[in-house]
């Protein structure tokens, strides 16, 4: 049996509207309140994974600046945000994983905003994972198309071959149990 991160950790769940703790990414005094109660309860934390953010798919010369403000907003400031507030209740040595994904590189029609948006995402893993204090550690998971959204997203992403959640998972593994800062885990 493959290791859970579950066997070994206590994982606290946080999500929009479901969870121990509930977030939007987007508010930062919304994540500023999440990050506070959870130390109130839990004290400094050893690892924080963030797989959420929203972006618009469209095709480019329908975007909107509303459209383009929203990924920024939510998928790559939201992320930002949180590592910046996070940061200071993360135990010495902790772990940090953003999500970005395949459309960085691999573009679709409808993907301009998402692909600038995942781009900016590795560029900031890269760039502060030197700089960040405490021996943090940084990392992001870029996923691909996944065989679980195949229903929903198959449309938005032809010919692409779609990877497991396990096997996502398993990158988000190796960036809090593994060793490597500043590196960006491709599942695809």
């Amino acid at each position: 049996r493959q290791m859970c991160i579950r066997d070994r950790h206590d994982v606290i769940k946080v999500g929009l509207t479901s969870g121990d703790y509930q977030i939007n990414i987007a508010d930062p005094s919304s994540i500023q309140h999440c990050l506070q109660e959870i130390k109130k309860d839990h004290g400094m934390i050893d690892a924080l994974i963030c797989a959420t953010g929203k972006v618009v798919f469209n095709d480019f010369e329908l975007l909107t600046e509303q459209d383009w403000q929203l990924g920024i907003a939510n998928k790559m400031m939201g992320q930002i945000n949180l590592v910046t507030m996070a940061k200071d209740m993360l135990v010495k040595g902790a772990s940090i994983t953003l999500t970005s994904g395949v459309l960085f590189e691999q573009h679709i029609k409808t993907g301009v905003s998402a692909a600038a948006i995942n781009a900016a995402i590795n560029a900031f893993v890269t760039s502060v994972a030197p700089v960040l204090d405490n021996n943090l550690r940084i990392n992001c998971v870029c996923p691909t198309l996944l065989l679980e959204s195949v229903p929903i997203y198959k449309d938005y992403f032809p010919g692409f071959i779609p990877v497991t959640a396990k096997d996502v998972a398993s990158a988000y593994v190796r960036s809090v149990i593994g060793i490597g800062t500043g590196q960006i885990f491709k599942v695809y």
